[in-house]
């Protein structure tokens, strides 16, 4: 009966396992979006303070991050109506879902109170990003995710020491290269595995 069960216990780790390859390559459209949005307002940022255009560079992101919950929201619902929830895509939108949750609240609440310094949130956002591409590779079992973890944790320790406008240029960079490009290569490994599956 220990036998059964065990053998049970296996065949439900590797359902899980490979539903989560499954789900976290439908989710490439998110990395895109959110990669694209963030360079955005880095980029405008930066343009603004070296062509010392000063406003509350704040309002920059009360309207990008909106933009960005709306469409992952947008993204999850669309990805549900498609395909059937799994346990897996849910623990891989929890990673992510924290992850977000963290980096808005530390960017709004954790600025507007003083805690935190305008120059501490991309250092910040890093480290957060990198323990969820540390998570979301290791449950898919996609060793290239999880050393993507690696590059934002080397680029967040940079930050903290980069107090300069400079910074915007390197956290688009960090966007550009560690997020919106494996979001492209996410996507790109979607739509081949649905045109094998059609």
């Amino acid at each position: 009966m220990d036998e059964k069960r065990a053998l049970e216990e296996l065949q439900f780790i590797r359902k899980v396992i490979d539903e989560t390859r499954r789900s976290v390559i439908y989710n490439g459209k998110d990395y895109i979006f959110w990669g694209i949005l963030v360079i955005i307002g880095m980029m405008s940022t930066y343009l603004f303070v070296i062509n010392e255009i000063y406003f509350r560079y704040g309002y920059i992101w009360l309207v990008l991050i909106p933009i960005g919950w709306a469409y992952s929201l947008y993204n999850g619902k669309k990805q549900k109506e498609r395909f059937p929830s799994t346990f897996a895509g849910k623990l891989i939108g929890y990673v992510w879902g924290m992850a977000g949750i963290a980096m808005t609240i530390i960017g709004f609440v954790g600025t507007a109170s003083g805690a935190v310094s305008p120059m501490g949130i991309s250092p910040i956002a890093c480290i957060i990003m990198g323990g969820a591409y540390f998570l979301t590779g290791k449950l898919c079992e996609a060793k290239w995710m999880s050393n993507l973890s690696y590059g934002w944790w080397i680029g967040g320790t940079a930050l903290l020491f980069v107090k300069t406008v400079e910074s915007f240029l390197i956290m688009s960079l960090l966007m550009l290269f560690l997020q919106t490009i494996p979001g492209i290569i996410i996507y790109r490994k979607y739509k081949k595995e649905l045109a094998s599956n059609s």
